[in-house]
């Protein structure tokens, strides 16, 4: 199973990293895959410093051997942000478009929370 999170307030990005972290300890599922798809600049600048740096990098950290985990931000989204890439936690990526990351991964099974 893979399963992404739409995180796109940094209220959401508050708590993603729970969220993740409960979906894999939940040993009732088995999942392969999570990503968190960031589509607000407010979220973007939250997430290279302080308190929302480290939820980023719980979120990376997460699947240990056991399950994949990414973090990606909205190009568009990163434009209007003050952070740029480099200043994420190292393993950020770009998507090409958040909605577009989104309905990609939708359309190749994904199951999509907004937490």
């Amino acid at each position: 199973m893979r399963t992404v999170f739409h995180v796109s307030t940094t209220d959401q990005l508050s708590y993603v990293d729970a969220k993740v972290t409960n979906l894999l300890a939940d040993d009732s599922l088995t999942v392969t895959a999570v990503a968190v798809v960031v589509d607000n600049p407010a979220v973007i600048d939250a997430a290279a410093g302080g308190d929302g740096r480290e939820r980023v990098e719980t979120v990376l950290a997460a699947g240990g051997d056991d399950a994949d985990t990414a973090v990606r931000v909205c190009a568009n989204a990163l434009r209007g942000a003050t952070a740029t890439l480099e200043d994420l936690p190292a393993g950020v990526e770009r998507a090409s478009s958040g909605v577009g990351e989104l309905t990609r991964l939708q359309a190749d099974g994904w199951s999509y929370i907004r937490p």
